[in-house]
């Protein structure tokens, strides 16, 4: 017996709302509280398994997580945060669980380390270009903003990878986006406002360079 236990939320006359925020202004979002909390809620399942393992060490590939609403997809992200931001908790997860189910694959699971971790839900339209969230949050980013910035009549529609390979070898990050499609099939691209256009160029050129 694995001693499973429902969760507060489910034991009470009313059950609330259990969907996953990877943040909210009450600072009780998924990324928000600590890795430990959030791994409580978590079990070691095939989809958080493979999950883990696609973006451990030498995956050189970005990674999309599709399906419908409500099929675990923001938890799996926030699933990815705390394996990039706390390797010590999440390892002690890995092993409990692989202590419990009798799976040494599960303990062998290895982690990313040493990266800057970005994360956002596009759904809340916080910004307008998927450049000015790395800019912004990025600990290299206003460097590179500026260099892009100020580079005159060669300046480009999106920022080049020679920009963004400068800012990632500075730090090595990990972009985590929540909503990535409902966000990107809502921008106009218009001959004037091609905005879609640059979306998409810049996610390219972020795959191409991705390791």
């Amino acid at each position: 017996m694995l001693g499973l236990e429902l969760r507060k939320e489910f034991k009470g006359r009313r059950l609330k709302g259990t969907a996953i925020e990877l943040t909210n202004k009450n600072k009780t979002g998924a990324t928000q509280v600590s890795a430990s909390d959030f791994l409580k809620i978590t079990y070691p399942t095939a989809d958080v398994l493979k999950t883990i393992e696609a973006v451990g060490p030498n995956q050189g590939h970005p990674v999309t997580l599709k399906g419908e609403r409500g099929q675990g997809k923001s938890h799996l992200m926030a699933m990815i945060y705390h394996a990039f931001t706390d390797n010590a908790a999440t390892s002690q997860w890995l092993s409990e669980w692989g202590n419990r189910l009798s799976n040494d694959k599960i303990a062998d699971l290895p982690l990313r380390s040493g990266m800057a971790v970005i994360s956002e839900s596009l759904h809340r339209q916080r910004y307008k270009f998927l450049w000015d969230l790395l800019f912004e949050q990025h600990p290299h980013g206003d460097y590179c903003r500026g260099k892009w910035e100020s580079s005159g009549e060669k300046k480009t529609d999106v920022p080049s990878d020679e920009i963004l390979l400068e800012m990632f070898e500075h730090t090595p990050t990990a972009l985590i986006l929540d909503e990535f499609q409902t966000w990107f099939d809502g921008l106009t691209n218009t001959k004037q406002y091609p905005c879609r256009n640059w979306a998409f160029n810049f996610i390219q050129v972020l795959s191409e360079i991705a390791k």
